[in-house]
């Protein structure tokens, strides 16, 4: 089968086509369909579906998609480049993306639950996300009331919040839980 052409559009990549964008979502549920809320699983989509910088070159360093701008398709260099210009901390988020990608978890964007990246175990209507996760530089200064907050929120949607860094290529995980004593 031929590697489909999705569509660069401004901080977005899109599959236009719906077969093309049902196949996409419903192998690794990646995207999300245009203008709607809940998807079920394996549902065949009617419309064009969205997908994240992060996701797009993730299925393109895998063979799945091929990227295009203006009329021009991307080499994965040059998509990559136009993801740093347009994406603050896309090299150190996209990096946290495909760790967890690549231990076959599904993940989605978490900007309503207060991070950067929400990681399901088996995907959104399988099953509920476990963590929330806020990616940031390795010297990172984090203040008390910013670890409360989001404590309180990734416990209030019964998720853990992460704090991902990096430093020298290599991923750190910070957790914070409220104990009882």
């Amino acid at each position: 089968m031929e590697i489909p052409v999705l569509i660069v559009e401004a901080s977005s990549v899109i599959a236009w086509d719906y077969k093309i964008a049902s196949a996409i979502y419903n192998n690794g549920f990646y995207g999300k369909p245009l203008g709607m809320r809940k998807i079920k699983p394996g549902e065949n989509l009617d419309r064009a579906n969205v997908l994240s910088l992060f996701e797009a070159l993730y299925l393109m360093k895998n063979n799945r998609i091929k990227v295009q701008l203006n009329d021009k398709i991307l080499t994965e260099k040059e998509f990559t480049q136009y993801s740093i210009d347009n994406y603050e901390r896309f090299r150190i988020s996209y990096q946290v993306y495909e760790h967890f990608r690549e231990l076959n978890y599904v993940v989605r964007p978490g900007l309503k639950f207060g991070g950067d990246f929400v990681i399901y175990e088996k995907g959104p209507g399988l099953d509920h996300s476990k963590w929330v996760v806020q990616v940031g530089e390795d010297n990172i200064n984090v203040k008390a009331i910013d670890l409360v907050r989001a404590g309180r929120l990734a416990h209030s949607v019964k998720k853990e919040f992460l704090i991902a860094t990096i430093r020298d290529n290599e991923i750190k995980f910070y957790s914070f839980g409220r104990i009882k004593l």
